[in-house]
């Protein structure tokens, strides 16, 4: 039990979890993925972040929370990322936002690849999530676009991998993941694209989803995003 215990705390270390080997295995598993979308009748396309970071020793996730006054989406948990512009890649997309939006850099924003495409809740629009690692990163040197941004904060990948954590609700007869034991709980789409993430980036024995153990209505979680 307790060498169980001390390998998965070693698995979590940064050493291990941004490793040249996780990467690589990450990369490989992201290329796997299939396209979450309903259809190809979308109009408009947009590119988010998936930050990885370390906070005091831990390998952590960066969230935002959008800002309350925003037409779209206020109040709601997310990454980094908004609509691309006309000749943008989604990696030049999803760094220029980040900048943006949290003023990081694109020096130290390292790229790791794109992730499969995911239908937006307005089915308009479809996301591409392109993960990276921030580099240097310092909480104290962030710099929230005040009229996007309400807040930044992060979870450590323990914290997402913990089963207790886990929750859903169900849309369209489907269970939506919800992570709680941050700040803020990640659901919608940032909960689907953060849970497609660590299927890719973490073993089996680390990451295995349990969102049926508890469940959460619709309007439960609303107030979560004001």
């Amino acid at each position: 039990m307790i060498r169980s215990i001390y390998k998965t705390i070693m698995l979590l270390t940064p050493e291990a979890l941004l490793s040249t080997a996780s990467r690589e295995r990450c990369i490989a598993n992201l290329k796997e993925l299939p396209m979450f979308i309903r259809d190809d009748s979308y109009k408009r396309s947009a590119a988010v972040l998936v930050p990885l970071c370390v906070v005091d020793g831990e390998v952590c996730l960066l969230f935002t929370l959008r800002s309350s006054t925003l037409s779209t989406h206020s109040g709601q948990v997310s990454f980094p990322g908004g609509k691309m512009d006309e000749g943008e890649t989604v990696y030049q997309t999803a760094v220029r936002e980040t900048e943006e939006e949290i003023g990081v850099p694109p020096k130290d924003i390292d790229i790791w690849s794109k992730m499969s495409l995911v239908q937006g809740r307005d089915s308009s629009i479809v996301i591409t999530p392109v993960v990276g690692e921030l580099k240097n990163f310092n909480e104290n040197k962030l710099q929230p676009n005040e009229s996007e941004v309400a807040e930044i904060f992060t979870i450590p990948i323990k914290v997402l991998c913990d089963q207790t954590n886990h929750a859903g609700f169900k849309f369209n007869g489907n269970i939506i993941p919800v992570f709680m034991g941050g700040k803020h709980k990640v659901w919608g789409i940032t909960g689907i694209i953060t849970h497609l993430f660590l299927q890719c980036f973490l073993p089996n024995e680390l990451y295995q989803g349990d969102f049926q153990r508890l469940e959460y209505k619709l309007e439960d979680l609303m107030p979560s995003k004001l």
